[in-house]
């Protein structure tokens, strides 16, 4: 491994990645290992989705898996350490080995989570440039979110699940900060390759809008006669409303498609790097 200062993706071959949203297809595993996000082939391998990040330390790594479970299961405030520790079958001083604290811990726990959807969406721009286009990566956000249960309480406000754990864990506004910053950049770079028919430096109100347009369709799941709708068919709904929306009406060459996608690939590699620098491991 060389560290967190490079990144890199192998083995595009197979089936197309740009086809998970969440799911892994047939014969492929993407891990983010600390520092470096790959892709591997294995074609007798299926599961729902991605398999997790690799944390440079593989105690760390069951501590944070054991987080994970009994976070979804019970709730941040039900959660303690002790439940952690026990899960994981370490003790308890060597949780706070790794973490001074237990909103430090849960915020990690997320970042993990975020870095696993940044290595999905690294594979599918990889395999297919279109996937640049804010409809279809926005269409995919949405279905990578919504098919993770920590995501999904994190996306549709549930503070029984997350309490006060994304405001208050320095993880947790680094992941807020770090999400705004990059998607800012990504308007900038689809406006200046025509993909966007606004542009984002003039307009102001272009990311609050987008962020509008977005966030319902997460907070519209807990409204009564509004999630009568499949969930892909939801996702496309999402898509045709920022297609039509936020979009210029001509279709892109496949040029402009690859010029945007090599351009956004180093954004997201430069944010996976800094996620992987907060996990355990990542300044190795």
């Amino acid at each position: 491994m060389r560290g967190a200062e490079a990144i890199t993706s192998q083995y595009l071959r197979g089936d197309r990645p740009a086809r998970m949203c969440g799911r892994s297809p047939r014969g492929w595993s993407v891990d983010v290992v600390v520092g470096r996000t790959m892709l591997t082939e294995e074609p007798n391998w299926s599961v729902s989705r991605v398999s997790g990040v690799v944390v440079g330390d593989e105690m760390a790594a069951r501590i944070l898996d054991a987080a994970e479970a009994l976070v979804v299961r019970f709730g941040y405030r039900r959660t303690t350490v002790d439940d952690v520790a026990r899960r994981a079958g370490v003790g308890k001083g060597t949780v706070y080995l790794y973490w001074p604290s237990k909103l430090e811990l849960f915020g990690s726990v997320l970042t993990r989570e975020s870095a696993q959807m940044l290595a999905e969406q690294l594979a599918m721009v990889k395999a297919d440039p279109g996937e640049v286009r804010l409809h279809r990566s926005m269409r995919c956000t949405f279905l990578q979110i919504m098919r993770r249960p920590l995501s999904k309480a994190f996306a549709t406000r549930d503070y029984d699940v997350l309490g006060e754990l994304m405001t208050a864990s320095q993880s947790g506004v680094r992941f807020v900060t770090g999400k705004i910053e990059t998607t800012a950049r990504y308007l900038a770079v689809l406006y200046k390759h025509g993909l966007l028919a606004d542009d984002p430096a003039a307009d102001p109100a272009l990311l609050y809008r987008l962020s509008a347009a977005v966030t319902g369709a997460f907070l519209l799941e807990g409204v009564p006669g509004m999630g009568d709708l499949g969930l892909e068919d939801k996702a496309d709904a999402l898509a045709t409303t920022l297609r039509r929306a936020f979009e210029p009406a001509a279709e892109p060459t496949p040029r402009t498609l690859r010029g945007a996608a090599s351009e956004l690939t180093e954004l997201y590699e430069q944010w996976a790097v800094e996620l992987a620098k907060a996990l355990p491991g990542g300044d190795t």
